[in-house]
């Protein structure tokens, strides 16, 4: 029987200053904003690394037929996620399904773009380069090609959801303000949580290796809410379009204060299915969000904070997945 995740439905009120977070342990209780009590989440669906695929497939798209929106949340570089990806999306065409797909990776900005290569006949290397997706620091983009060539067949809407990355870049730098636009579209929908925002800032920090400023650290959340913010309203646009969403991104788009519950607060009651892919185990934040959690094998890595001063300024930004 499908299960529709209990993710909170919040009330917008007046954001207190987002430097709230830093509030210490003992002071948490007096910061600024209120958190509401959540209900548990039901046991969550878990596939393991053995489980079989076509058995696995089948149970995702059983639970995805009542969701609104299906959130396949991925590690970029790994080529199972992608592979499982398109099998879940094939499944829904075959039962009749006719969702939308929405790539995190493709700015807003670049939604006439998106339309057109889904509607031309070029090849991939192409509309890798009509997209601007390798030059933007995206992974392979043969990886998720399948994808685009299931919309491509099937006359399926495609969705560019992502913040335009110049404009991320000077909220991460100067902070909201300096966004350049309108700053109520670009803040979170959600009601302040000063424990929430202090851990999120806490893994922003942990992604850059500890490198960066608690100052820098929090232009950087402005940033991440500004990102899974707009993610969502582009998300909520296509379902005035489309009866079904299905959402491609990393997986860590799924945590607390990212899309589903930044979608959730701008369009209350709104039927969401969290489907996250791992690597060797479940775990981080969104391990207590995901209503599925899939569980491909491991694979070595070596440690990122070894080349960080290389690797600073490079790729799309924000946390890995």
């Amino acid at each position: 029987m499908s299960r529709q995740p209990a993710v909170r439905v919040a009330r917008r009120h007046r954001r207190s200053t987002v430097a709230s977070i830093f509030c210490g342990a003992l002071a948490l209780a007096g910061c600024a904003g209120t958190t509401s009590v959540e209900a548990p989440r039901p046991t969550p669906l878990v596939i393991e690394p053995e489980a079989d695929v076509d058995a696995s497939v089948r149970q995702v798209a059983d639970r995805a037929r009542k969701a609104e929106v299906v959130y396949l949340g991925e590690l970029h570089d790994n080529a199972q996620h992608h592979v499982i990806q398109a099998r879940i999306l094939e499944t829904l065409l075959a039962d009749g399904g006719r969702p939308a797909i929405a790539f995190e990776m493709i700015p807003e900005t670049r939604q006439a773009a998106l339309d057109a290569a889904i509607r031309s006949d070029a090849d991939r290397a192409e509309v890798d380069r009509q997209l601007e997706w390798t030059a933007q620091g995206w992974s392979d983009f043969a990886m998720y090609w399948p994808l685009f060539e299931l919309a491509r067949r099937n006359k399926l809407p495609v969705v560019a959801t992502d913040l335009d990355p110049a404009v991320n870049r000077r909220i991460s730098r100067n902070g909201l303000g300096a966004a350049g636009e309108d700053p109520a579209r670009l803040r979170s929908a959600m009601p302040d949580d000063p424990v929430r925002d202090k851990a999120v800032a806490q893994r922003i920090r942990e992604a850059h290796c500890n490198q960066i400023s608690e100052s820098r650290a929090l232009r950087m959340l402005e940033s991440w809410y500004a990102r899974n913010v707009v993610m969502a309203r582009r998300v909520s646009g296509a379902l005035a379009e489309a009866p079904q969403v299905v959402v491609i991104m990393g997986r860590g788009h799924a945590s607390p204060g990212a899309v589903p519950e930044q979608l959730q607060a701008l369009r209350p009651g709104t039927r969401q299915l969290i489907v996250a892919l791992f690597e060797g185990r479940a775990d981080g934040p969104v391990e207590k969000m995901a209503d599925i959690q899939w569980i491909t094998p491991g694979r070595p890595h070596g440690d990122p904070c070894l080349s960080f001063p290389q690797r600073v300024g490079r790729g799309p930004g924000g946390m890995a997945g």
